[in-house]
């Protein structure tokens, strides 16, 4: 599916008739551009079905890069993103669902450059890499910005290219996001994600507080608390997982 372009993005709405929902293009089980070309994934999922449920349109458009997602989430032209970690910068500018989903953060290595680690203050003397733009949790961002020698990626693939190169030590990305990619890559023996978590994030979706579709919050998670309850939540995150990171036979 291609970019929305950006005329669709302009209008003033006082009716939240349309929900667009914008996220990161890699990000599985959350949200992702399946191998079909679908733009999918468990936040998305769970959007779409609270949708049909009340009549409301869906756009999806998680192809822009993140930075300018979240501008247009700021003035209110994106309504929501799939899923966003809990950072307290955000807290006060966006207007966060409950907690659908929880990942690990993990320390990647190369596995003929592996080194001792234990907990985040290890990393210290080494170089790293992490995704551009993105929050890793208010811990792991406050701490790394602070005490770490970090370099920024703009896409999965190159920031693993720079771990297998040699030119940083480690890389810090969620597991399963980063597990896609080693996979995609076909450099799953190459690079592995050490344990244990370096954090364990809370997944919530990220409202803008100029969006009419603000006011649906408290009725979504009436909705995430149902869908926990009956088991769909669990079913689909190991349906996306399937789909990217694990043999769906084997389960490997």
């Amino acid at each position: 599916m291609s970019p929305i372009k950006a005329q669709q993005y302009t209008d003033q709405r006082t009716r939240c008739d349309t929900i667009t929902i914008g996220g990161p293009a890699s990000w599985q089980p959350v949200s992702y551009i399946a191998s079909d070309g679908r733009q999918t994934g468990l936040g998305i999922e769970i959007l779409r079905e609270y949708a049909e449920r009340h009549g409301i349109n869906v756009r999806v458009d998680i192809e822009l890069p993140w930075a300018r997602t979240l501008d247009l989430l700021l003035q209110g032209k994106i309504d929501v993103t799939a899923g966003a970690y809990f950072n307290d910068e955000r807290q006060r500018v966006f207007q966060y669902s409950d907690v659908f989903y929880a990942d690990d953060i993990m320390v990647f290595q190369h596995v003929d450059r592996r080194f001792e680690y234990a907990s985040i203050k290890d990393l210290k003397g080494y170089q790293g890499a992490r995704p551009h733009g993105g929050s890793l949790g208010n811990k792991i961002d406050t701490y790394s910005e602070q005490q770490l020698d970090i370099i920024y990626s703009p896409t999965n693939d190159r920031i693993f290219d720079l771990l297998r190169a040699g030119h940083v030590d480690y890389v810090l990305i969620a597991r399963y996001d980063g597990l896609a990619t080693l996979r995609k890559l076909g450099i799953e023996d190459k690079i592995i994600a050490v344990e244990p978590p370096l954090d364990h994030n809370p997944v919530r979706m990220m409202f803008s507080r100029n969006s009419p579709c603000v006011e649906h919050v408290a009725q979504i998670n009436l909705l995430i608390a149902e869908l926990a309850q009956n088991g769909t939540i669990k079913e689909r995150t190991q349906y996306h997982l399937e789909q990217t990171v694990f043999n769906r036979e084997t389960g490997s």
